[in-house]
């Protein structure tokens, strides 16, 4: 390359060090840096579901149509400050849930996807009242339709 041998020497070292650096600081990002999409979404224990669960408890109304429903309603928030707003609004809930069931018919229920309809609408609805969190979801247990 060059006739100086210690400007060799010093040319490989350089270009040495350079890989080295480039090789550490790609490893360093692979390894230590965790990134968006590889971040696994975290399952909450039965525990922490209990901390933020409210029950409304039993229900008896009717449906759109000669059709009666029964069931027992508990409403998944996303933080305890959610479980005191619930608490707060649990008239306010109750009516809502009396409002989307009177305009829902046993055939909506029936349907496959219907129970499934049933719970989105019900969480959409009370989140729309929601101030301090927000309604994740809702179980509804004890369901019988006549």
């Amino acid at each position: 390359m060059f006739r100086n041998k210690m400007l060799n020497i010093v040319l490989i070292l350089i270009i040495a060090v350079a890989l080295l650096g480039i090789v550490g600081i790609v490893a360093y990002k692979t390894v230590f840096v965790p990134t968006a999409g590889n971040e696994e979404e975290k399952v909450p224990t039965a525990a922490e579901l209990l901390k933020s669960q409210f029950d409304i408890g039993k229900m008896t109304t009717n449906l759109a149509g000669n059709a009666l429903i029964q069931a027992t309603f508990s409403i998944q928030g996303d933080s305890v400050d959610t479980m005191n707003e619930l608490d707060k609004r649990k008239a306010q809930i109750k009516d809502i849930i009396n409002s989307v069931l009177h305009t829902t018919t046993q055939a909506d229920i029936e349907k496959p996807e219907g129970y499934q309809e049933l719970k989105v609408r019900l969480v959409t609805e009370m989140n729309k009242v929601m101030l301090e969190g927000k309604v994740t979801d809702i179980y509804i247990s004890d369901i019988v339709v006549q």
